[in-house]
């Protein structure tokens, strides 16, 4: 007999932290071979099907309805995009005053659909084979952006829904895997923006929630770890038997159901890892994470220069890659703490969980 573990998963926030690094790493690195930025993308998508499943679930059990869910949501991610925007503009103007080139788009439409995350709908009549090659995103990186803001509309109206029929979301989110693969298995290397490319990853960070924290037999948690384990052979398979020459869909699945099952596994050894400096440390990363993923790509010449001046006075030329990194972390954290942390929601008060013993 043992208890459900309590949602607050200490590592996630260390996987994030290391997944916004990787994405950096990938933007600033030599080609590796290997698409470690769009690996690490796919980690965060996870991982958001994790966080918005425990929120969701949190508001429920607090009586916060789908409206206060979605106003919770709106505050805690479109003010920190929204200074980021004005962080963008204001970096191309200084470029453009430096004579580097207008690169502020004048197209209206252009404006309002980065103003509210809607860059997707230009995806629609023009797919792309990934989502950050879409030509209406001031910054590439925010390309990820439009798919979560998808998934928490999703997810507040299967909340609604929920509340209405008196059910739990999980059917609900499940469900929806169907159409899911079967638009992905139909697309397999295209991006058209819709939210159910990528609804598999969330709906799996969604699954360990539920397997760590909600399932009441052992049997439905075997299911999960079957469906996940699954789900991996199948896209192992189909990805060594299949070539394409931009995104795969495949790919994609081997690394979230890789990092699924590395969560549900892990998950005993959290505390342990809370404790430990590596732990403190990655936290801290996880902490700037969303900051350093809204503002890096703005800074790609500013740390250049810095890097340039400092190997100028005599650091070495191999420090190049750590002291843009390390300059693009300071300006995250000073990014965080001015325009991200003023918008982070207070916890809930806390009831805990319905606690059940399993077998």
């Amino acid at each position: 007999m043992r208890r459900a573990w309590e949602p607050r998963y200490t590592m996630v926030d260390a996987w994030r932290g290391l997944a916004s690094l990787g994405v950096v790493c990938d933007h600033l690195g030599p080609d590796l071979g290997f698409n470690l930025g769009h690996a690490c993308v796919m980690v965060f998508f996870v991982i958001s099907g994790y966080c918005i499943a425990a929120s969701t679930d949190s508001c429920r059990r607090n009586n916060v309805g789908p409206a206060g869910y979605m106003w919770r949501r709106v505050r805690r991610i479109y003010p920190p995009y929204f200074f980021a925007v004005c962080f963008f503009l204001a970096t191309r103007f200084l470029k453009m005053r430096a004579g580097m080139g207008d690169q502020i788009s004048h197209s209206v439409l252009v404006w309002i659909q980065n103003l509210t995350m809607t860059q997707w709908l230009s995806m629609l009549a023009h797919p792309t084979s990934y989502a950050h090659q879409n030509t209406s995103l001031f910054v590439a990186g925010f390309w990820s952006l439009n798919y979560e803001e998808q998934f928490y509309l999703v997810m507040g109206l299967i909340m609604f829904a929920a509340v209405y029929v008196r059910k739990g979301m999980l059917t609900a989110i499940v469900a929806l895997m169907v159409p899911a693969l079967v638009w992905n298995l139909y697309h397999p290397s295209l991006s058209y923006g819709f939210f159910l490319e990528y609804w598999i990853a969330f709906a799996l960070g969604s699954l360990v929630f539920y397997r760590l924290c909600k399932a009441a037999s052992s049997r439905s948690r075997a299911a999960i770890d079957l469906a996940l384990i699954l789900l991996l052979v199948f896209s192992l398979y189909r990805n060594l038997t299949t070539h394409f020459a931009g995104r795969s869909v495949y790919f994609e699945w081997i690394v979230t159901s890789a990092f699924a099952l590395l969560l549900v596994y892990l998950r005993p050894w959290d505390q342990r890892f809370k404790e430990s400096k590596l732990g403190v440390v990655l936290g801290a990363f996880g902490l700037i994470s969303y900051s350093l993923y809204l503002t890096h790509q703005c800074n790609f010449h500013s740390s250049a220069v810095v890097a340039s001046r400092l190997i100028g006075w005599g650091l070495p030329r191999m420090s190049e890659f750590p002291i843009r990194l390390a300059f693009m972390c300071a300006v995250a954290a000073v990014f965080w703490y001015f325009c991200e942390r003023p918008f982070l929601n207070k916890p809930l008060p806390g009831r805990g969980l319905v606690v059940k013993s399993v077998s």
